[in-house]
Order: C-alpha cells, then sequence, then structure tokens
C-alpha cells in the first residue's frame, strides 16, 4: 500500500466577470437563468475552470449548450484578457480576475457560484527537490492554506 501524505488544502472561489461596457457591468447581480443572454469565453473542455462552471450551470437548470460561446482558450490568463478586451463574460478564479478587477478591466457580476478545493499531495518515499519543498513553504506560510 502507498504512503500519501496531503501537504496542504485550500478553496478557490469561482466568480463571473464581464467587460465594464458590458451590459451586465451596471448590475449587482443576475439570475442563473440571465446567463443565456450573453456571449461566453469559456476555458477548454476538461479544465477545471470550466468542469466548476458546467457543475454550476447544471445546479442552475441549465447546459452549456443553452449558452452563445464565442471563443474557448486553453489559460485563464487568455480568457481574462479576453473578456477584458470585450468579447463576453466568463467564470473564473476569483484570484485570477482579482488584477484586473483592481485595475477596472473588469467588473465582478454577483452570481452563487461555487468554489473549488486544490490539494497538493505527496509521496512520503518519494525525493523532493529543494525547490519544490521551498515552494510548499511558501504556500503554506501565506496563510491561505492548510497543512494537514
Amino acid at each position: 500500500m502507498a504512503h500519501f501524505s496531503a501537504a496542504v488544502d485550500t478553496r478557490d472561489h469561482m466568480t463571473l466577470v464581464v467587460n465594464p461596457d458590458h451590459a451586465w457591468a451596471q448590475r449587482r447581480h443576475i439570475k442563473p437563468q440571465e446567463l443565456a443572454d450573453s456571449e461566453w469565453v469559456l476555458r477548454e473542455a476538461g479544465s477545471g475552470t470550466r468542469s466548476v462552471f458546467e457543475s454550476a450551470l447544471e445546479g442552475f437548470g441549465l447546459r452549456l449548450d443553452d449558452l452563445t460561446i464565442s471563443l474557448v482558450l486553453p489559460s485563464n490568463e487568455a480568457v481574462r484578457s479576453a473578456v477584458e478586451a470585450g468579447l463576453g463574460a466568463t467564470v473564473i478564479s476569483a484570484s485570477v480576475a482579482a488584477p484586473s478587477l483592481e485595475a477596472g478591466l473588469l467588473h465582478q457580476v454577483r452570481l452563487n457560484l461555487p468554489e473549488r478545493s486544490f490539494h497538493v499531495v505527496s509521496h512520503r518515499e518519494r525525493y523532493q527537490s529543494p525547490a519544490a519543498a521551498a515552494l510548499l513553504a511558501l504556500i503554506i506560510q501565506s496563510g491561505k492554506v492548510r497543512p494537514r
């Protein structure tokens, strides 16, 4: 039997963001049924961000096919940039959206979205490089995660 030790656990908040010129930017929140009223910029199928969004849609009684997807991109940064350029709405990690929200390049629209969990798992009998150990220590010191 393999021996694993979970090093850290943390949660990530998902957020709906649009360009400041988007119709939703003048609103504090929207209803789930209104999600079909916009074009969307999404991550590629299989990404964690997209999977969380698809689950949220199901919880709202919607399907991805109910939305108009204008663009599918391979990274959160590319999605954020496309939404900043006004190509549609998206749901991304709050930490990815934060710099653009602070700069006024994006507007957050309230919608009850799920959180997702991140875990760092390491095998007790495997070598951990000094760089990996330093990164893990830095993550733990940030106080945004809880060690196990």
